[in-house]
């Protein structure tokens, strides 16, 4: 029988030995002592799926996933730790973790949710990059933005579910935290079935549209205004220079539409300048006052995290601010454009979106 890849990351080499010795009769284990041996034995081999301690010396288990994933971002990984930590989840879960479990661990769990998370892994794979290409020539990025606003919660709720299922301690509740796992998985492979469908009916050779004007991007937002119920200020030269914009029309106006949604009304207008230089326009969001949403934070692309856990999390979890910011996020890295976060003067929270200039819009 075929062993499946496993890479075991934890400082204590007793709990080391216990995973290997549980898991090799069905996998191929490797260890690391460290999360830098982890990133270490991540560019030798390929490892589908990652045990992956939460606490340790030096890189700890944040920063190990962190790095993991921007090297494979398929790449299944299920945090084991001893310390139970709700924030800690959450991060880990906002950065990718597939899975949760508390030590002292069942292994046959264990065995049963690495088993599931290889077959995904490899499911996704196989898929992904036609799927992506695919829906990146479909008509304005309809399907793409669809994927991001799908997979966003989707993935959340599989992530909290595995949480819950280890910090609940009645085993009725366990089993309902199971089923709700078990069913966001099928709802993931419906939705990936469906994509496929939909795929198949594309026609051979499709054109996408690869750039817009400035012009029909003013026209839009000022055709939204009363939608918003919010009071837009459209500065900066750029909004009146003929230029064509690189990019997904679709995709440009749902990314904007998301930020303004994210934003709490205040007295102040949201300011939206626009400014060209070196062959991009930089689009620059002021008066968020995303502080009322988050509160004030040291790393201001924190907002960009689908889940928050700071004491404003409550009024982020009722509104979907995390989820707008997040699939927002998602979307400007699909279609191409760059999407930030920055502290302005006054200390608060400004956004940046920045697209490539197509060219100068012909003239009449």
């Amino acid at each position: 029988m075929l062993l499946k890849n496993v890479l075991v990351v934890d400082d204590e080499p007793l709990m080391r030995e216990a995973l290997d010795l549980s898991l090799r009769s069905e996998f191929k284990v490797v260890k690391a002592s460290s999360g830098a041996e982890a990133l270490e034995l991540s560019e030798l081999h390929d490892f589908p799926v990652v045990v992956l301690d939460l606490r340790m010396e030096g890189l700890d288990g944040i920063a190990t996933l962190k790095k993991l994933r921007q090297k494979n971002a398929h790449q299944k990984i299920i945090i084991l730790t001893a310390h139970q930590s709700m924030d800690s989840a959450i991060k880990a879960i906002n950065l990718g973790a597939h899975g949760y479990m508390t030590k002292p661990c069942d292994f046959n769990e264990l065995k049963s949710l690495l088993s599931k998370a290889h077959d995904r892994y490899y499911e996704e794979q196989m898929r992904t990059e036609e799927l992506r290409t695919r829906l990146m020539e479909m008509h304005d990025d309809l399907f793409s933005l669809l994927c991001h606003e799908f997979n966003t919660p989707l993935n959340g709720i599989i992530g909290f579910s595995s949480i819950l299922r280890e910090e609940l301690e009645d085993e009725e509740n366990k089993r309902m935290a199971s089923f709700i796992e078990d069913s966001a998985e099928n709802l993931h492979s419906v939705f990936v079935e469906i994509l496929d469908h939909v795929q198949s009916k594309l026609p051979a050779q499709s054109e996408p549209k690869s750039s817009f004007a400035m012009g029909d991007l003013t026209n839009y937002l000022e055709s939204k205004r009363e939608d918003w119920k919010r009071e837009l200020e459209l500065v900066g030269k750029a909004w009146l220079e003929e230029l064509l914009v690189r990019g997904s029309f679709h995709s440009m106006t749902a990314i904007i539409s998301k930020l303004i949604l994210a934003s709490c009304p205040v007295t102040a207008p949201l300011q939206i300048s626009a400014q060209s230089c070196a062959k991009q326009i930089v689009f620059n969001f002021t008066n968020l006052d995303l502080e009322s949403r988050f509160g004030f934070l040291d790393d201001p692309n924190t907002v960009f995290s689908p889940y928050s856990t700071s004491k404003f999390a409550r009024r982020s979890f009722d509104s979907g601010v995390g989820l707008h910011l997040a699939t927002s996020k998602n979307l400007a890295e699909t279609a191409g454009m760059e999407l930030l976060a920055k502290k302005n003067e006054s200390g608060l929270i400004d956004i940046d979106l920045k697209v490539d200039i197509a060219s100068e819009a012909a003239q009449d």
